[in-house]
């Protein structure tokens, strides 16, 4: 019988913001949550997820899977936890920095000679065991394309999304693709989920330098060279959200919404048969809260991040680089055109993940030291493949902080940061440990309430969190 101990770290259940004290190194709380109106507090389950599968091969030898760079999460009607990691790009450069030396490749101190990368998608049930594994590995060899790049699923694995007819969206900040699979084919083994439909070009991206001829393909894809225009290619996309309902725009069921933000700056929405419907959104040269609403940081990696749909009808977006999330109506999605080709839509709302409203100036600043934090987000509670059906209040939402390395949770209401995942706020952040982060760097939230969180560079791992007070939904 499998025996669960829940761990309590920091914030997540005194439902408290932490900060390292400069003078003493001893950690202390920054701000003590508000309970009174059933603040939901959280503890780590150190115990899962379970090991991974150690299939026997060809030669008779059991090899453990190793996931690599954990980059997108995502979760489906049954709680299953889907994990899209970068294990398996092996000897490939995404953003200039070489897989095998801290992006997730599987060699070195990483594992045992006989351990080998995980399938690119793993799901895990609620209990942490691995229901499947599936996903094309394949390289393009390195004699075609310098340094062996990924041949079928999107180079430098970045984002998934369970939609409402159960199939799941996979994107790359190394690509110019996203990708539609049934999982159902899917199994611990790791053979190909069944392919349905791809949005974008392989290599192929939107942009305004394409590369010279017989260059590597992969090097028209990067955030200095976006054209944010296209009607059919994108340019490291980075998140991706189905809309169950009927779009504004569209008139159909099942717009694909894509956070297209490592190459261009916009949020560009297509229909269910892949054909584009609009987008808003252009890079701001200056960055920070000085970016006008509507447009998105133009370096700092990731902008926009993250696209969620919210079950009030709107649209929340990550702008990682400018620490903010930015709410939209589905009606922004408007066709570029000469006369306007990067359309910019004014939010409804913007929330700044600065609002502490019980710090004191230091304190803020400590924990401000780093800018990513407006990474990723979801709501609580939620039910991620159908935000129709989602809890009515979403009352809060899980904000996941790169830079500073705590998740944050956020009264949706106010904008106002009431407790926290993670005991970090100031560098170096202590990581490693259960309930701390390493490049904290998506999040989901299931249909109980539990977050999971998930890492990538040096963290490489996915982490759960259950409530353990406050108002029950």
């Amino acid at each position: 019988m499998k025996i669960t101990r829940y761990l309590a770290i920091g914030a997540t259940v005194a439902g408290s913001l932490l900060v390292a004290s400069i003078a003493t190194g001893v950690w202390q709380p920054l701000a003590k949550a508000d309970n009174s109106g059933g603040n939901p507090t959280f503890a780590v389950n150190p115990s899962w997820p379970n090991p991974l599968p150690a299939p026997v091969g060809t030669d008779g030898v059991a090899h453990r899977w190793v996931s690599g760079e954990i980059a997108g999460t995502c979760i489906d009607k049954y709680d299953n936890v889907y994990t899209f990691n970068r294990g398996w790009e092996v000897g490939a450069t995404v953003n200039g920095t070489l897989q095998g030396n801290e992006s997730g490749a599987i060699n070195g101190q990483d594992a045992t000679a006989s351990a080998i990368p995980s399938p690119p998608v793993v799901a895990y049930d609620g209990d942490g065991n691995v229901v499947a594994g599936w996903g094309n590995p394949s390289l393009i060899p390195a004699s075609e394309v310098d340094g062996g790049y990924a041949a079928y699923m999107p180079q430098g694995a970045h984002g998934c999304y369970i939609d409402y007819q159960g199939n799941i969206w996979v994107g790359g900040n190394g690509d110019g693709i996203v990708q539609e699979y049934n999982p159902q084919a899917g199994n611990q083994e790791g053979a190909n989920a069944t392919f349905v439909m791809q949005i974008g070009m392989k290599a192929t991206c939107d942009t305004t330098t394409p590369p010279a001829a017989g260059a590597n393909p992969f090097t028209s894809c990067g955030e200095t060279t976006d054209a944010n225009t296209s009607h059919t290619l994108l340019n490291e996309p980075a998140d991706i959200a189905v809309d169950p309902n009927v779009g504004p725009v569209s008139r159909m069921r099942g717009d694909v919404y894509i956070a297209d933000g490592y190459g261009n700056h916009r949020i560009v929405v297509f229909n269910a048969r892949g054909q584009y419907v609009g987008q808003w959104g252009t890079a701001c040269s200056t960055d920070g809260e000085t970016c006008p609403p509507g447009t998105f940081g133009a370096t700092g990696g990731g902008h926009p991040h993250c696209v969620v749909l919210g079950n009030d009808g709107y649209v929340y977006v990550c702008d990682r680089p400018n620490d903010r999330i930015q709410v939209f109506a589905k009606n922004c999605a408007v066709p570029s055109t000469a006369s306007n080709p990067q359309p910019v839509c004014q939010p409804i709302r913007v929330i700044n993940i600065d609002q502490f409203p019980t710090a004191t100036a230091a304190n803020r600043a400590a924990i401000l030291l780093a800018g990513t934090r407006a990474c990723d987000m979801d709501f609580w509670p939620n039910i991620d493949y159908l935000a129709s059906k989602s809890p009515t209040s979403q009352k809060d939402i899980v904000d996941v902080d790169l830079g500073n390395d705590n998740t944050w949770l956020i009264d949706k209401a106010s904008g106002l940061v009431f407790g926290a995942l993670g005991t970090c706020g100031i560098a170096p952040c202590p990581g490693h440990n259960a309930g701390s982060f390493a490049f904290g760097h998506t999040t989901a939230v299931n249909s109980k309430g539990d977050i999971y969180v998930a890492e990538t560079i040096t963290g490489r791992r996915i982490q759960k969190f259950v409530q353990m007070s406050g108002q029950q939904y």
